[in-house]
């Protein structure tokens, strides 16, 4: 999905125009797709680059950046462990993703916005501060990841409200080699109100006011059933999402053939990290409190928090 914002919205023909340019985009994606499936899988996996390339080109030229973007990922599907799979599946989400906008006026209002976000049209800040929901609360910072695109970075940082324990996420850009925006550190407490984006499951959220930080503490986090729960829910709600926030209390690190976190209950997840010393000297054995970004390829840990221990970035 593309996460840039560029003024203020186009004029009412110019608007209609590019609906007719992704939806010609969009036939098009579904017809590749179905061609894929339709000739096998097998061909994707010595397939150049230039394959995925050349069809998220064609859907930029459509103003579909967000589909482009989720073609130009399937690229680097093939080198994964049971690939066909993962391919497959990751082909059907499309398809469902291209259908759905096919078909939507006759989706409801918030599920109608994800998918046209998710297609690649974007709201302003100013809309989004002019019409979005508003939520106060004093938020921990929880986590924050940087990524890299071509030549851009993206830093997303994970907050939750410490009454109403709801997640937000706040993107920041910046040209490559350029600093990203600071404001929101990873373990500090801020009293703000949030704008969020609308959507079938809102979590994007600009900062529309904020007063001074408040002493930082422990976040409350949930058990990993509780989180599966939710990330279920979350699922259901929009099925194109990609990760989900986690805050997890009381976990340890275990290893048995790979590494876990296992929580007061016994439930475990397997923990996605290359290098993970840094938790392992956090916890000590201990228990700890862990946020990090769950998906079905396992926990990505972003941040700890030790009874005797400010948060530890990891």
């Amino acid at each position: 999905m593309s996460e840039r914002e560029h003024g203020a919205g186009p004029p009412p023909d110019a608007a209609g125009r590019r609906e007719r340019r992704v939806e010609d985009g969009v036939a098009e994606l579904d017809q590749w797709l179905r061609d894929q499936v339709a000739h096998g899988l097998a061909r994707a996996e010595k397939a150049p680059y230039r394959v995925w390339d050349e069809v998220a080109r064609r859907l930029v030229d459509a103003q579909a950046g967000g589909l482009a973007g989720q073609v130009r990922a399937l690229a680097s599907v093939p080198a994964r462990d049971g690939w066909p799979g993962l391919l497959l599946e990751e082909y059907a989400l499309l398809r469902l993703l291209a259908r759905a906008y096919q078909r939507r006026d006759g989706l409801p209002d918030a599920l109608r916005g994800t998918v046209r976000a998710r297609v690649g049209f974007t709201m302003t800040q100013e809309q989004v501060l002019a019409e979005g929901e508003r939520v106060r609360d004093r938020w921990w910072v929880v986590g924050a990841r940087d990524t890299a695109q071509e030549k851009l970075t993206t830093r997303r940082v994970w907050l939750k409200g410490r009454a109403s324990g709801r997640f937000a996420l706040v993107l920041s850009f910046a040209a490559s080699g350029r600093p990203l925006d600071a404001s929101l550190p990873v373990g500090a407490e801020i009293d703000a109100e949030l704008a969020f984006y609308p959507g079938a499951r809102p979590l994007r959220a600009l900062v529309a006011e904020r007063s001074e930080a408040a002493p930082p503490g422990v976040p409350d986090g949930g058990s990993v059933k509780a989180l599966l729960d939710e990330y279920a829910a979350a699922l259901a709600d929009d099925p194109w999402l990609d990760r989900w926030p986690a805050v997890l209390s009381g976990v340890r690190v275990a290893r048995d053939g790979g590494l876990f976190v296992v929580d007061a209950h016994g439930d475990a997840l397997p923990l996605r990290t290359s290098a993970p010393w840094r938790l392992l000297a956090v916890s000590g054995g201990a228990p700890v409190t862990l946020s990090g970004e769950w998906s079905p390829r396992g926990l990505r840990a972003l941040a700890a928090w030790h009874e005797d221990e400010a948060a530890v970035i990891l």
